[in-house]
């Protein structure tokens, strides 16, 4: 028996140490692909450039910080603060000088490093790292980047946002950083819509689901908060929750959804403008506003304030966008107005009647 345990212990031992070698080998190979693209000379003009005057010195010399120890870590990788390994791919995605290359393949890093979950949510230092993760990455600098280069990078700051919330840290999110992690995809959605991106706005809306699942799904373990019972939507009213995001998050992103309903395009028939409901924001807006209803269900009527939005704002545009959409956008709403009859039948008696 004790030699079966001893056994065992070893094998775990051997197992451990060959993952930490391939957290090891993979973030040298990350550092080396970020720095060989900073430091790769232009086609033209590259003797008038050298590498170490173009670009930020301190983003190389942190890259090589983080290489210089790789190989000889103080502790287990899921114990060291995940500060100390992103922070340098975090610089050059934030910074403006660098290639767009660079932004590009430190994003693909990131995403890596989520992936792989080398840390989780009970990580020293992990709600640092998830929120600063965050701030650099819906802070991305786009400046300089060729316009045939901007979709790629798009698409994969879609993917890193995806990736930070479904990590498990992701519970130490703030509620204003989930807020922008959202608001940045919208964003994304946006942009590809004017420029004609299909591809990329169908992994933005993609993602924007993938968002909403992960924000709402969450709400019927999140308890009520003081915030909500205040008139005031002040920062000065919300408590600061140890606890991550919440209540706070939803209920903004709730509001925030609602607002897309009044988006408005402009049309020009017989040369005479007037603005008229954008009905391909409005039925993405009715999509997920249906998605965070079915995976809240019933849990929203323990929070004063999601049920007010849902009683005004929301019935308010379902009551006045009823009678006058489309056929598609029309059963969107009526699927919405069915799943609060079987959720909250009883706090929705005179919105149902108005309907």
């Amino acid at each position: 028996m004790l030699i079966t345990l001893v056994s065992e212990e070893k094998k775990n031992m051997a197992k451990q140490k060959r993952k930490e070698l391939g957290v090891s080998c993979m973030l040298n190979t990350e550092v080396g692909a970020v720095l060989a693209v900073i430091h790769r000379s232009p086609e033209t003009n590259a003797h008038f450039f050298p590498p170490e005057e173009r670009y930020d010195t301190h983003i190389s010399q942190s890259l090589k910080s983080l290489r210089a120890l790789i190989f000889n870590p103080q502790q287990e990788w899921c114990n060291l603060d995940p500060s100390l390994y992103l922070l340098p791919f975090l610089d050059v995605i934030q910074s403006g000088d660098v290639p767009a290359a660079a932004t590009g393949v430190a994003l693909s890093s990131v995403f890596k490093i989520l992936k792989l979950e080398i840390f989780d949510h009970r990580t020293p230092g992990a709600r640092e790292a998830i929120n600063s993760a965050v701030a650099a990455v819906t802070s991305c600098r786009l400046e300089k980047t060729d316009p045939a280069s901007v979709d790629a990078i798009m698409m994969k700051i879609l993917q890193v946002l995806g990736a930070i919330m479904a990590h498990p840290a992701s519970i130490w999110l703030t509620d204003q950083a989930v807020c922008t992690v959202v608001n940045s995809c919208f964003q994304v959605v946006q942009q590809s819509a004017g420029r004609g991106g299909d591809l990329l706005q169908r992994s933005a809306r993609f993602t924007m689901h993938e968002l909403i699942y992960t924000v709402y799904s969450r709400l019927p373990e999140v308890e009520p908060s003081e915030w909500e019972n205040s008139e005031s939507d002040s920062e000065d009213t919300v408590m600061d929750d140890l606890g991550g995001y919440g209540i706070r998050a939803a209920v903004d992103i709730f509001h925030f959804l609602c607002s897309l309903l009044n988006v408005m395009e402009g049309m020009e028939p017989d040369g005479m403008p007037y603005q008229t409901p954008d009905e391909s924001i409005q039925l993405f807006s009715l999509l997920l506003i249906n998605s965070a209803i079915e995976l809240s269900g019933d849990s929203i009527g323990m929070h004063p304030k999601m049920m007010r939005m849902i009683q005004d704002d929301l019935f308010h545009h379902l009551v006045h966008y009823g009678s006058c959409s489309k056929p598609l956008v029309l059963s969107m709403i009526c699927s919405i107005v069915l799943n609060l009859y079987h959720f909250l039948p009883r706090s929705m008696r005179l919105q149902l009647e108005a309907f």
